[in-house]
């Protein structure tokens, strides 16, 4: 008889599709209402049954109903109107007259998740859940297999990062699944964690919250590694209002030598192992090993800082800043007013990456009135506590840069007041 199932296929798909819509074939049960879902594929309609043993479909005139695998022999060897003892997974083609339905049953005894057992594979780059449940598998009239898709709810502990931190929280992932045997959930997991797996949507239509079926896996130990790494500049004393280019926690350091940086990986607990190479060129001057570290990198130049993250478990990150440590700068005014309106208030140089310093200001009968030995610092215009007249002062300024660069400046200063100093109470 083999032969002759593909003509009769054929012209079994000649037919009308009226009966798609009409659905020739009503279902019913006794245990409850089926789960109807509709496909969009040559199998337009799925039928699950809580139990199908109570279940049946009727037709309002008999009918002539096949199994996909068997398209040359009705069931019963005749025609009728009511049909039962379903077989699980099983494809029927009901045809009335011109008319015709197909539809797909499946008894949910056999796919209810608290039939399965459950555990998780954590892995560096995949978090899999392997679950022992068979996929809701049917064919269509041509043969073609389908899964049926299904939604579970995926509950669990893990960490989300913000741009500086971790937190933890609680996860409830909904995961369309056609295959349950192996779920990837589409995340790495970073702490140890309990998994519970709740649904389908099939358990949510046949019972109330409180008896849908869940299960649950021992809890589970991570090996992913995440990271959030940073990077801060330190500050030497006061605000500089006349350094040039210094810089405050960026990830790409640009600024003036010297900088004193900290650098952190934020891991996650997984981590075991850390490396921070420091290159000048291609050449490494210098190897750290901890979670966080400081460098200085007191020399102008270009710098990659190269940060490598791993464990045990063969789980790696790596990151990498740049680290740009400026060519040096010394610019000198040639006027000041120290009047305490807050502008100009002060003789100061501004510089960047200057690794030494030395400043002296003179009167015009060569009296030195000031001296210091950080660039940051300036003359207010004061004398021993009191005003200094107006006029021009003479200063003499040595510096060394960071890149090696030797500054010598001498010349006038213009101590201008302008208007009466405004004192503070």
């Amino acid at each position: 008889m083999k032969h002759r199932l593909p003509i009769l296929l054929i012209l079994l798909c000649m037919l009308p599709f009226a009966g798609h819509a009409e659905r020739l074939a009503q279902p019913s049960s006794t245990t409850g209402t089926p789960f109807n879902t509709t496909t969009g594929e040559d199998v337009p309609r799925i039928y699950v049954f809580e139990n199908m043993d109570d279940a049946l479909f009727t037709t309002t005139a008999p009918a002539l109903w096949y199994e996909f695998s068997d398209l040359d022999n009705p069931l019963g060897g005749g025609s009728f109107n009511t049909f039962s003892n379903l077989t699980d997974g099983m494809t029927y083609l009901v045809v009335m007259g011109t008319e015709r339905d197909t539809f797909a049953v499946f008894d949910y005894r056999k796919y209810r998740i608290s039939n399965g057992t459950f555990r998780a594979d954590l892995q560096c780059e995949q978090s899999l859940l392997h679950l022992d449940l068979p996929p809701m598998t049917y064919r269509a009239l041509s043969g073609q297999s389908h899964v049926v898709e299904r939604r579970f709810v995926l509950r669990y502990t893990n960490l989300t990062q913000d741009s500086v931190s971790w937190r933890e929280e609680e996860r409830a992932d909904t995961l369309t699944v056609t295959n349950p045997a192996v779920i990837d959930i589409g995340r790495k997991i970073y702490i140890p964690t309990k998994f519970e797996f709740a649904g389908d949507q099939f358990a949510e239509s046949f019972y109330d919250e409180a008896d849908l079926r869940r299960i649950n896996a021992d809890e589970v130990e991570p090996v992913a590694i995440g990271f959030i790494p940073r990077s801060y500049t330190s500050l030497r004393g006061t605000k500089r209002e006349n350094e040039n280019q210094r810089v405050i926690e960026e990830s790409v350091l640009s600024g003036s030598a010297p900088l004193n940086v900290l650098f952190r990986a934020n891991a996650t607990p997984a981590a075991e192992f850390f490396r921070w190479d420091i290159l000048r060129s291609s050449d490494v001057i210098s190897t750290r090993t901890e979670n966080e570290t400081r460098y200085v990198f007191d020399e102008s130049g270009k710098y990659t800082v190269n940060l490598h993250v791993g464990n045990q478990a063969g789980c790696e990150c790596d990151t990498t800043f740049q680290v740009d440590a400026k060519e040096s700068l010394l610019a000198v005014p040639n006027v000041f007013t120290p009047n305490g309106d807050g502008v100009n208030d002060e003789f100061r140089v501004a510089y960047r990456s200057i690794a030494s310093f030395s400043c002296a200001v003179f009167n015009r009968w060569q009296h030195q009135v000031y001296s210091s030995s950080d660039p940051a610092r300036g003359w207010d215009g004061r004398i021993n506590g009191k005003q200094a007249p107006e006029g021009a002062y003479y200063y003499v300024i040595e510096a060394v840069g960071t890149d090696g660069v030797r500054y010598k400046r001498k010349g006038a200063v213009n101590l201008l007041r302008g208007k009466k100093e405004i004192k503070s109470e």
